[in-house]
């Protein structure tokens, strides 16, 4: 018999990052990738865009799932969704380094849990 976890999905809003504007698009991917890691994240693959005088877009493939992160810098505000299949990938606690490391002044979290089936 397979024991599967239940997926989880957590969609999260930051507002207010002081940070952002100061920082490049490879250090949100840097910062982004490090998060994930730190949590327990096992990260399969790295894709980011930048795109011209806006935002970042980065996705990273995980073993567990997928985590993708959306900027928008003149606004000061960033989006980010985590998805996951295990429990081993802590992300409530990649999504509190991210928003120390973002300079977040809010932040809105949602979960969101995938029935079986």
């Amino acid at each position: 018999m397979v024991v599967r976890e239940q997926p989880v999905l957590y969609s999260v809003d930051f507002s207010g990052c002081t940070a952002l504007r100061g920082m490049t698009p490879e250090t949100i991917t840097a910062v982004f990738v490090g998060a994930l890691r730190d949590a327990g994240a096992t990260i399969v693959e790295t894709l980011s865009h930048q795109f011209p005088d806006a935002g970042l877009t980065c996705a990273l493939v995980l073993a567990e799932s997928h985590a993708v992160l959306h900027t928008w810098p003149e606004t000061g505000t960033v989006n980010i969704d985590i998805f996951s299949c295990s429990t081993r990938l802590k992300s409530l606690a990649a999504i509190v380094e991210l928003g120390k490391a973002l300079g977040a002044g809010n932040v809105s979290v949602q979960e969101i849990l995938r029935a079986d089936g």
